[in-house]
This record gives structure tokens, C-alpha cells and sequence, in this order.
């Protein structure tokens, strides 16, 4: 009986990050002016000149999408050690993501556009 309430439990815990595609972020150290925001879902598109990444969320008849803009200048690091910057074209289609985000605005002429911007990729396995 133990062991059943133990699994069941973990089911619980587990399940709201599996099956959520708008999250919030574990403890860590983040930027100033974080506020946990997280997205998961899978890549269906990427733009090395806008280094928009966008991720898909469906369940069931629902689908949600997402659109951030990759931090200039974000590395990755590989297997050898070595820093690489990471172009939004090499995260292939397909690929299972939990984006770190913030909202950012920039001014374009006299109108502001709000954007998000993501800091922090996370491989889903």
C-alpha cells in the first residue's frame, strides 16, 4: 500500500511539468528582473536572422505556440569543453524544449513591440 501511495504521489508531482507547456522555472540563479517564466513544446520552426525559435504545445484538439527571440551571443557548451554560439537553425525540428524567457521591449520608429526574449534553452528527453 505504501509503495502505491509513493507512486502515486510521484505521478502527481511529475505530471504538471510533463503535460504544462507554460511553466515556472526551478530555483537557480537567473537574471535580475526574472520572473520564473518557462515554455515547453516542440520546435517547428527556426530564423537565424531574427534568431526566433518557435515551439509548439499540443494536447489532444488544443495547440499553443510560442515565439522567442535567442539571446545574441548564446553559447552552448560541448561535449569537449568548448563554448560554441548556437545558431537557432541548428536545433532541429522536432526537438522537445523548455525555454527560459523574459519580456523585452524595443522601440521600433514611434511604436514599442514587446517581444520575448530567451536566456536559457533545456533539451526535454
Amino acid at each position: 500500500m505504501k509503495r502505491l501511495a509513493f507512486a502515486f504521489c510521484l505521478v502527481l508531482i511529475l505530471m504538471p511539468r510533463s503535460l504544462a507547456q507554460h511553466g515556472t522555472a526551478p530555483n537557480d540563479y537567473y537574471p535580475p528582473g526574472y520572473n520564473g517564466d518557462t515554455w515547453s513544446g516542440e520546435v517547428t520552426s527556426t530564423n537565424d536572422e531574427t534568431r526566433v525559435i518557435t515551439l509548439t504545445y499540443t494536447k489532444g484538439p488544443r495547440t499553443e505556440t510560442f515565439s522567442g527571440v535567442l539571446q545574441e551571443g548564446y553559447k552552448v557548451k560541448l561535449k569537449d569543453g568548448t563554448l560554441h554560439e548556437l545558431k537557432p537553425s541548428e536545433i532541429s525540428n522536432g526537438t522537445h524544449l523548455i525555454v527560459f524567457y523574459m519580456q523585452r521591449t524595443r522601440k521600433d520608429g514611434d511604436k514599442k513591440i514587446k517581444y520575448y526574449e530567451i536566456f536559457r534553452l533545456q533539451v526535454l528527453k
